[in-house]
């Protein structure tokens, strides 16, 4: 395995819970359709850059690009895919992070890989990726319930370790948000 540095996307269905309750399940189930038919279209149409790969978790899609193989913004990239699930009234969750990552190197297995150990089927989706921690942090620290009445709440949120990466550079640096030992501006609704 190989460590680089790379960009971590994720965007997820917000109020899957609340939908999935308050929902017929033909209606629910529709409703998870077009979040993920949307997600995935804009995969194929909306090339994020070479060598992207990523899985889908249900209630999130995550996707990494390596440093300097990025075609498109993941800021810009996410605000777009957004804009089309908030068009189909779907409340999202988005993050951009980056960090080093682990892959394989040209003549190793890739993952996924599913294991069978005993009676148990074990997927191994990915090494170990700090993108995709950090993206997980926000999605935790974004919940809001009756427990955590202070979650951030649905919103594109940047990891500030993309930033410079990004060359992005803020006139007026917004309110920090932390989780899991990262901070997160928020860059819109």
């Amino acid at each position: 395995m190989i460590d680089e540095n790379a960009y971590g996307i994720g965007i997820g269905y917000y109020a899957l819970e609340d939908d999935e309750y308050a929902l017929e399940r033909p209606a629910f189930l529709a409703r998870l359709g077009e979040f993920r038919e949307t997600v995935l279209a804009c995969l194929k149409t909306l090339p994020l850059g070479s060598g992207v790969r990523g899985f889908d978790l249900g209630h999130l899609v995550h996707v990494e690009v390596a440093d300097g193989e990025q075609t498109a913004d993941p800021i810009a990239w996410l605000r777009t895919v957004r804009d089309r699930l908030s068009a189909l009234g779907i409340e999202t969750l988005g993050v951009v992070s980056y960090g080093g990552r682990w892959v394989a190197e040209a003549d190793e297995a890739p993952r996924p890989e599913l294991t069978s150990c005993g009676p148990v089927e074990l997927c191994s989706a990915s090494y170990p990726s700090e993108p995709l921690r950090r993206v997980l942090y926000a999605d935790t620290a974004a919940r809001r319930d009756e427990d955590h009445p202070d979650g951030w709440g649905p919103g594109l949120y940047v990891d500030t370790e993309a930033l410079e990466p990004l060359g992005r550079k803020l006139k007026n640096a917004p309110t920090p948000l932390g989780a899991g030992g990262a901070t997160y501006y928020r860059f819109g609704p």
